[in-house]
């Protein structure tokens, strides 16, 4: 997940400014009637939604397409390049749109369920839960302590995303002891790439993150996931989103995406990316 995403879940911004001008949203009988449920998806975000070869693809992408097919609609996603916090992603995918005029999705992916984030957006539903996302750390046990506490491993590079919740944890727990170790890159996948090359003896990120970063790569590599010590925000659920006033798309999303949890195909469809699948609220 983005630092942006993440940020939103532990920083309370303020929600910016509305506007009288909100794009119209589809409640379930537009959403059937035209035969199309337009799914928010972001840009560039792996193992999530990204484009391989021009094909759309991803974690997002699957259940998207599945909870369409449950409805018995097509599928069609828009890809949201991520803004400078979530209530600015929240706005431009679902109640308003964006500043160059693209219509709003029918529903949003990947929204952080965080109770505070929810009540001051208040002209978007947060619905349908799918996963429990948490932190971890991958680290090779031939440069590092892997198990001992988080200040053994002080004098082994660990690589992160830069300004990303790692960054800022490592940089600033225990005193601040470990802040000289901490090597930034500009994304969590290049931070794991400084580790399977051998450059860093550690890495944080998310754990699908690092689960995707490891993928044929583990070579004896080691996942520690949480609790980290001193870290606010140890999980957090992630699931839908939609306009206020398409409640009742979001209660059928709701009782659909339930049904897919419940029939193994939202684990099915993590398995098949190589990420292990965590009910949320877990």
């Amino acid at each position: 997940m983005n630092r942006r995403h993440l940020l939103a879940l532990i920083v309370t911004l303020p929600l910016a400014a509305g506007s009288s001008r909100f794009s119209p949203a589809a409640p379930l009988d537009k959403v059937m009637a035209k035969g199309v449920l337009r799914i928010a998806v972001y840009r560039d975000n792996p193992p999530w939604s990204w484009r391989a070869e021009g094909k759309l693809i991803g974690i997002d992408v699957d259940i998207g397409r599945a909870l369409a097919e449950k409805l018995g609609v097509k599928p069609e996603f828009m890809e949201l390049t991520a803004d400078e916090n979530m209530d600015d992603d929240l706005r431009n995918a679902v109640w308003k749109g964006s500043i160059l005029g693209e219509p709003v999705a029918d529903v949003m992916m990947h929204v952080p369920h965080d109770r505070e984030f929810g009540l001051r957006n208040d002209m978007a539903v947060l619905t349908a839960p799918y996963h429990r996302e948490s932190f971890a750390l991958a680290c090779d046990p031939a440069r590092t302590d892997c198990r001992g506490t988080l200040v053994d491993m002080a004098g082994s590079a660990i690589a992160v995303e830069t300004d990303s919740v790692p960054d800022f944890y490592l940089t600033g727990a225990f005193g601040g002891r470990l802040r000289g170790d901490v090597v930034h890159h500009l994304t969590p996948a290049a931070a794991l790439v400084d580790l399977t090359e051998g450059t860093a003896g550690a890495a944080m990120a998310t754990l699908a993150q690092v689960e995707r970063g490891l993928a044929g790569k583990a070579k004896g590599l080691v996942i520690r996931r949480g609790p980290f010590p001193g870290l606010l925000k140890q999980g957090w659920d992630i699931g839908l989103a939609v306009k206020t006033d398409s409640r009742d798309l979001g209660y059928r999303l709701e009782d659909v995406m339930a049904g897919l949890l419940a029939d193994g195909r939202i684990a099915g469809i993590f398995a098949d990316h190589g990420i292990s699948h965590m009910p949320p609220g877990a």
